[in-house]
This record gives C-alpha cells, sequence and structure tokens, in this order.
C-alpha cells in the first residue's frame, strides 16, 4: 500500500493568512489562520511569526502530517529583493520542504479557474490590481500601486468614493444620497461632521477606510444612484486594467477566463455585472468568472502539481 502523500498551500495576504493541508487526492483535511504577512507592510519579523501561526494551526488540525509539497502565494513579491527576503522565512520555517512561492495573483487565478495557469485575474479587495498570465510564461500587471498613489476599483476607493460624495451631500455642494446615513451608522457616528473627526484625529488606515466600502455597495444595491454611480465608476475601473493588460500580452483574439476575485465582488452583484460587461466590450471571447475555489485552495493545487510532476 503506498503511503498517502499531503500538501500545503499557504495565502500570505496583508490583512491575514490562511493555511490548508490537502491530501493526494485534493481534498482539504487541515485549516490554520494567522496575523498578516505582507512584509512590505508589516515587516519580516511579525509576518513570520503570522506565517508560523498559520502553517502551526493547519499542521494541528490535520493530525500534523508529514508535508511532502508546499506553495506560498505571497502578497508584496514584487521585486527580485522580496523573493529572497521570502526565500529566508521558507528556510527557516519549512526547511527540507519543495516549496513553490508566487505571487498571491497566481493562486487566486489557479483557485478561480480550478486550476489553470493562463488567463487574467483581477482583484478587488482593500486594494485592488489586475494580473495576466499568458502561455509563454509571460506576465503582465496594470494597478497594485496601494492606497496613496492607486488602487482605483479597490474597497478602500470606493469607501473614500463613498464618504466624499456623503460630505458633499452634507454640504449641498453634491446630490443627495442614503450614502450620509448609510457611513454613519456603520461607523457608530452621531453625524457625518463626528465621523470625519474620528477619521482624521485616530488617522484611519487604509484597511479601517475601506471596511466601510460593503455599506457603499449596499446603499447601491438598494438602488441609491451616487451609490450605483461609485460602483459603476469601479469597474470601469478594474475593466481597463484588465485591458491593458490583455493588450499588453497580446491576448485580445484568446479565448481564456477572467476571474473576478476579491470582497468587493463577491460583495456585490451590481460590481460583478458591471465589471463583466465593461471587459465583454472590447474582449467579448472571455469568461469572466466568479472563483470556483479561494486562493488558499489555489495555492493548495499548485503544490499538488509540484507533487505530481516530482512523481
Amino acid at each position: 500500500m503506498s503511503e498517502q502523500l499531503f500538501v500545503l498551500g499557504l495565502d500570505g495576504g496583508g490583512s491575514k493568512t490562511e493555511c490548508v493541508i490537502l491530501d493526494s487526492s485534493g481534498s482539504e483535511i487541515g485549516r490554520g489562520l494567522g496575523g498578516a504577512s505582507n512584509h512590505q507592510s508589516v515587516g519580516v519579523e511579525i509576518a513570520e511569526k503570522a506565517l508560523e501561526e498559520a502553517m502551526h494551526a493547519a499542521r494541528n488540525d490535520a493530525g500534523n502530517p508529514k508535508i511532502s509539497s508546499a506553495c506560498w502565494g505571497m502578497a508584496g513579491l514584487d521585486r527580485p529583493e522580496d523573493e529572497m527576503i521570502i526565500n529566508g522565512v521558507v528556510e527557516r520555517l519549512l526547511s527540507g520542504i519543495r516549496v513553490e512561492i508566487v505571487h498571491d495573483s497566481m493562486i487566486a487565478l489557479v483557485g478561480g479557474t480550478g486550476g489553470e495557469r493562463f488567463g487574467v485575474v483581477i482583484i478587488s479587495g482593500t486594494g485592488s490590481i489586475a494580473v495576466g498570465y499568458h502561455p509563454s510564461g509571460t506576465v503582465h500587471r496594470a494597478g497594485g500601486w496601494g492606497h496613496l498613489l492607486g488602487d482605483e476599483g479597490s474597497g478602500h476607493e470606493i469607501a473614500l468614493r463613498g464618504l466624499n460624495a456623503a460630505t458633499r451631500a452634507e454640504d449641498g455642494r453634491g446630490p443627495k444620497t442614503s450614502l450620509v446615513e448609510a457611513l454613519v451608522n456603520a461607523a457608530h457616528a452621531s453625524s457625518i461632521d463626528s465621523l470625519a473627526a474620528e477619521i482624521y484625529l485616530r488617522n484611519w488606515t487604509a484597511p479601517e477606510i475601506a471596511a466601510l466600502a460593503p455599506h457603499v455597495l449596499a446603499t447601491a444595491e438598494e438602488g441609491d444612484q451616487v451609490a450605483q454611480n461609485i460602483i459603476e465608476n469601479a469597474a470601469q475601473e478594474l475593466a481597463l486594467a484588465a485591458r491593458v493588460v490583455i493588450e499588453s500580452l497580446n491576448m485580445q483574439s484568446d479565448t481564456f477566463s477572467v476571474v473576478l476575485s476579491g470582497g468587493i465582488f463577491s460583495g456585490s452583484k451590481q460590481m460583478v455585472e458591471a465589471t463583466r460587461r465593461e471587459i465583454g466590450s472590447f474582449a467579448d471571447s472571455t469568461t469572466v468568472i466568479l472563483p470556483r475555489h479561494e486562493p488558499v485552495i489555489g495555492a493548495g493545487m499548485i503544490a499538488l502539481d509540484s507533487l505530481k510532476s516530482e512523481g
């Protein structure tokens, strides 16, 4: 009887770290959670602790099986220096195990499509980015510049636009909108003035601002025109990023999937439909889909592929 083999898949992000253990058939047998592990935003030491925490919890949940292969999908993997840093962490935490380190957009694509490494993924969570993977191995990205310089179509920008619309409505500089009441209530504030004071005095971070985005999405779903315009603009920006990626890789006439990944898409049918419509206007041979599996499962699938290629 052959020995059962197990793999580890990990999704290291800017807000949390998820880890799964899969058996050789692809079934999940363990899962663990840790803190943020984007070393660019939290530092290497904190990131390493979060990675160790998530893996330890997943392995314990699975009964501590021997791991034969692993894949880490990491946010902040943007330069050769980043790869060197993460490789060092791998050596300390998973020495002796073959670990494939990829950008977190790759695991979102693989999980989203159910195994394909060719196509485009648009991620809209706290931040945003579009990344395309060509069969030749060429990769192109657009966006991902962070909340100060970009992240158009992200949760942060949607929330910021919602707050701006609310303040304009309060002044009478903009149309009336239900966003005023929705955002004040969401933040447990007494007025838009007190919410603004809270944001400035406590110096809200990008994730804290982005946490208001679901309330903008919900207000749009309820029919508020101002909120709907914000969603339409976000969809246009994300589709534009995808268009740049597709054209840069000369994939206009190819057939492939565009995966809409992240909490903004899963939280708004209008956002999905608007983005799908925009993409269809310039790439009608594509199939725009919501993810079949979450990114951490995509990491596990890559680890399984690595195991099969070794065997």
